[in-house]
């Protein structure tokens, strides 16, 4: 979508055909992902997915720290946590009572999606059981795994090596987590043109990357 900061144009008004004139063809035939015309006018047609009260529990750790019990960090992204209920800590699997929440640090009985929230996890559960990254879930558990196929954009590379082959080393974000992480694989690449490699041995930058990344600890996602 063509914008100008600047000027405002198709910011809330159409831009003029005369400084545009490809533009109006482009969002009448839905080209480009969109049949708006203005920045407003898209933003105002995007519908949010809500978050799930109902839905398993799903928290991924953000920190935690001792407080006569271990208290765990962390934002509710889906299902509704409450005290007395047991939750599996992924990826250790470990089952734990709930024995306090808070939300704004306020005792609250429970919270829902999109809640800020400390959770006090009784049942044995010490500081370094519960690490950051790791996920309190209610059953079934989300799944944790030491390889996954991904489908990556190589946006950046480091001066001293501007091409990505197997064995190339790197970290792996996900939710909370960061874990150092391979590539043992690359399946294909397609560069900037839309040229599809399937034999691929290395990527370059600007590349979108279909590989395996093995990752050095299991990690739930």
């Amino acid at each position: 979508l063509p914008i100008s900061g600047l000027g405002g144009a198709n910011v809330k008004d159409e831009v003029d055909p005369a400084v545009c004139p490809w533009w109006k063809k482009s969002y009448t035939n839905g080209d480009n992902n969109t049949s708006v015309g203005t920045l407003i006018g898209l933003l105002d047609t995007i519908e949010l997915k809500e978050r799930v009260p109902d839905a398993p529990v799903r928290i991924p750790v953000l920190g935690r720290y001792t407080d006569r019990g271990t208290i765990a960090m962390g934002k509710v992204e889906s299902g509704t946590i409450r005290a007395g209920m047991k939750v599996v800590l992924m990826p250790t699997r470990n089952e734990y009572k709930v024995e306090g929440v808070w939300a704004n640090e306020e005792p609250v009985l429970a919270a829902r999606p999109g809640e800020n929230v400390l959770v006090k996890l009784g049942g044995g559960c010490a500081v370094e059981d519960c690490q950051k990254g790791f996920v309190i879930c209610s059953k079934p558990p989300c799944r944790a795994v030491s390889k996954m196929i991904c489908d990556i954009a190589l946006l950046d590379m480091p001066d001293s090596c501007q091409i990505m082959t197997a064995g190339f080393g790197a970290i792996f974000h996900c939710h909370c987590c960061e874990e150092e992480c391979t590539i043992t694989k690359i399946f294909e690449t397609t560069n900037a043109k839309g040229q599809v490699n399937k034999k691929a041995q290395y990527a370059k930058l600007g590349m979108r990357v279909k590989c395996m990344i093995e990752v050095a600890r299991t990690v739930p996602v």
